[in-house]
This record gives structure tokens, sequence and C-alpha cells, in this order.
């Protein structure tokens, strides 16, 4: 539209050098006139789009290549631009825009865009400091770039002075004042209270553990006596790897635990039973030693479910299917269970029948709370069953791999 209205004045100007002064003026009166109609057209017509996961890459053309410009939330509404097949271009601020995945966009009925939006003062009920989680650069203004006017350490604090979008504004006494990323730090304390105990956690660190770590898979298992299928070697911890794996390529930071917790329980002369018990204890110590894991997968395959059931091909490749799993016996096990619905609906959509469904159990059906009151962000995933194989197990973890990082914003 801004193209038309450019192509119209040009043209009248081109005009105005072969006619008389009458014809020029009326040229002018109407060129002024149809400007103030457009421009009227243009405000009422204009788009806002809002994301709707917490971490959105903003790019600098649209394709996956292209370089970060920086990482937009929830909070702010942008214009938009631009569209170009799955992709929009929304406006960052006066100065810069980029382009987003379509698909983590909604439409709003209007805003701001996230860099002029005013800094909110904090009030009492709000966080008075940030925590360091990781080694973090600071830097001039609400952006990656804005230029880094120093590094923050993990364990240090800052007082809080405001919130702009996704960034707080924070104080460095002497040194002045300076940006952080609300997603690379956890915060604490109240504008009341005044304590630098951090108490909410924004990690984004994936936390995978296997609480059955030597299940395997019929056709390579070692250990059958009863119901086992068990192999020391070959197992359902190489496909956890590999999803750690997966994920580091997509850029989401992610920590495989190879604790045994077979050999655990023999060596504390515990029942199997106990699995849980046990595993509990290694996610709450990685807790307690790490403030940026903010994601807790139990990885499992199924029992001697019939292959049917836990297999489907796609594009000519076979996959293990994944059932999600949500213990009911966790008082707050409705947040699991939408962490579940949202991560199954996006791996169906990208991966049509890879996905089983979410499941729900009770105390009376199995262990029941399965380590999930740990974190909303918890689940138990079984990558298949026994009938599978570990490539088929293998390559859902890439197809997980996917849909996480799109989840997280980290790969679009």
């Amino acid at each position: 539209m801004r193209y038309a209205i450019g192509s119209a004045v040009i043209s009248a100007c081109l005009l105005l050098g072969t006619t008389g002064p009458s014809i020029a003026q009326a040229a002018s009166s109407q060129s002024k006139s149809g400007a103030a109609v457009k421009t009227a057209d243009v405000k009422a017509s204009k788009t806002y789009a809002s994301s709707t996961v917490d971490r959105l890459n903003v790019r600098t053309s649209p394709k996956l290549t292209a370089s970060v410009i920086q990482m937009i939330g929830k909070s702010g509404s942008y214009e938009v631009l631009d569209k170009q097949g799955e992709w929009l271009k929304i406006q960052l601020s006066d100065k810069q825009a980029g382009w987003v995945f379509a698909d983590y966009m909604k439409q709003t009925s209007g805003g701001t865009t996230g860099q002029v939006i005013p800094a909110v003062v904090k009030t009492s009920n709000e966080p008075a400091v940030v925590k360091i989680t990781d080694v973090t650069n600071l830097r001039k203004g609400p952006s990656t770039e804005d230029d880094i006017v120093g590094k923050a350490q993990p364990g240090d604090t800052y007082p809080i002075l405001a919130k702009v979008g996704d960034w707080y504004r924070i104080s460095r006494g002497t040194k002045g004042t300076a940006y952080v990323a609300a997603w690379v730090v956890s915060t604490g304390g109240t504008g009341n209270s005044g304590t630098k105990t951090a108490t909410s956690v924004s990690g984004r660190q994936v936390y995978i553990y296997h609480t059955h770590n030597r299940e395997s898979w019929k056709n390579v298992a070692t250990q059958t006596k009863g119901s086992s299928i068990d192999d020391p070697k070959v197992n359902i911890t190489l496909v956890g790897e590999r999803l750690g794996t997966a994920l580091g390529k997509r850029g989401v930071s992610a920590f495989t635990a190879d604790d045994d917790i077979t050999e655990r329980l023999a060596t504390k002369n515990l029942s199997f039973s106990q699995s849980y018990t046990e595993s509990r204890k290694i996610v709450q110590t990685a807790m307690k030693e790490n403030a940026s894991l903010g994601y807790f997968f139990d990885i499992h395959r199924d029992g001697d479910v019939p292959r049917k059931q836990t297999t489907v091909t796609i594009g000519g490749k076979t996959y293990a299917r994944v059932l999600f799993v949500i213990g009911m016996g966790n008082a707050d096990y409705k947040a699991n269970k939408q962490f579940a619905e949202a991560l199954s609906e996006r791996l169906e959509k990208k991966y049509p029948g890879l996905s089983r469904g979410v499941l729900m159990k009770d105390k009376a059906h199995g262990d029941g709370e399965y380590n999930q009151s740990l974190s909303p962000n918890s689940m138990l995933l079984e990558f298949g069953g026994a009938n599978n194989t570990l490539q088929e197990a293998l390559n859902t973890a890439d197809a997980f791999a996917d849909i996480f990082a799109m989840y997280t914003g980290t790969e679009i």
C-alpha cells in the first residue's frame, strides 16, 4: 500500500512537468486528499500479533538458517508488516523488524511493538531481584542486538528496576544499569521483603533420565526372565542419549543422566517398585545443583504391546509411537497434563499418527505420581513398546526433538 501511494505521488510529479499550473494544483489537491484517505485506510487495516510461546526466535529473513535478532515472549504485541509462506514479518521497534514462524503467533486487536513497550514499574508483589543461572551477557538495551556492557556469573544477583518485554532492567550499583534476558535468569523476593532468595526458576534446560533404565526390545534383549525384556547395554538409555543430542543440534540445552537405577536398587536391596523413589532422589539432586533445569523427561518404552499399536510409517520411515503418561497422584497433575497435550498435538500435526495420545494413570494403575509433582513441565514418555526396535525409537527421538524445539521457540 505504501508502494502504491509512492507510485501515485511519483506519477503526479511526472505529470506536473508537462501540464499547466491549474492542472498541477488540481493534481496536488487530489493527491493530498487521496493520501489522507489512504493513510486512514492504512491505520485502520493494521494487523497485530503476539507469540503463543514463551520464547520465539525473531530472524533476519524468513528461513531457519537466518540469524536470530532477538527472542520474544507472550508479553508483547507486534505489528505485522508482511507474510511469506509460513513466516510473518513483525515490527520490533521504530528501527527494527524481523521474521517469526506464523504457527506460533496469534492475531490480536492491536498494541505496540515489543521494543517500545513502556517499562513496567514493579509493584510490591513482583520479584525484587534476578539471580543469574549461567554466564550471561548484560546489555545496553533490551535486545540481543544491543551492545554488551558486562558479564554476569552464576549466583550473581541484581535488583530489578523494571521489566521491558522479555527483559529486566537491573541496577549494577556504581556501574549504572543494564538489561538481562528474562529467560536466562531466575527471579526471587518481592518489593516488600527485599529478600534475594530465588523462588521461581525460568530455566530452559531439559533433564532426561530413565527410571527403568534397562528396558530393551525383544529382538536384542538378553534378559527375558518372566515379564522382563531387559538388557544392561542395549536399552532405553540409548534413546535418551539420542534425544539429548537431537535437542542440542536444534539449539535446546539438554542434560542426559546416566544413572543405573537398576543397579542402585540391587545395591540397596530394594524392590523394583522402589524405582521411582530412587529416580526422584536423582532428579531432586539435579534440580538443587542446576537452577537452569526447566523440563524433565523420564524416557521409557511400553511393554509387550502388539507392534501394530506402537508403530507407524511416515514418509517411508518407521517410528515407535509416543505415549504421554501423566500421573493423577500428583495434586497439580492438570498442569502436567496440559503440557503433555500441547506436545502431543504438535507431534501429531507434524508427524501424523506418531502420538498415541495422553494416558492418565492413578495409584491403582501404576506409581500414580511418576515424580511429576517436582515440576509442571515433567512427563513420562513411552517410546514404542517391547516389539519395536532400537532404530525405530531413535527415529522417534529425532522427531520429538523437532517438535519440542518448536514448542520452546528455539528451532523456529
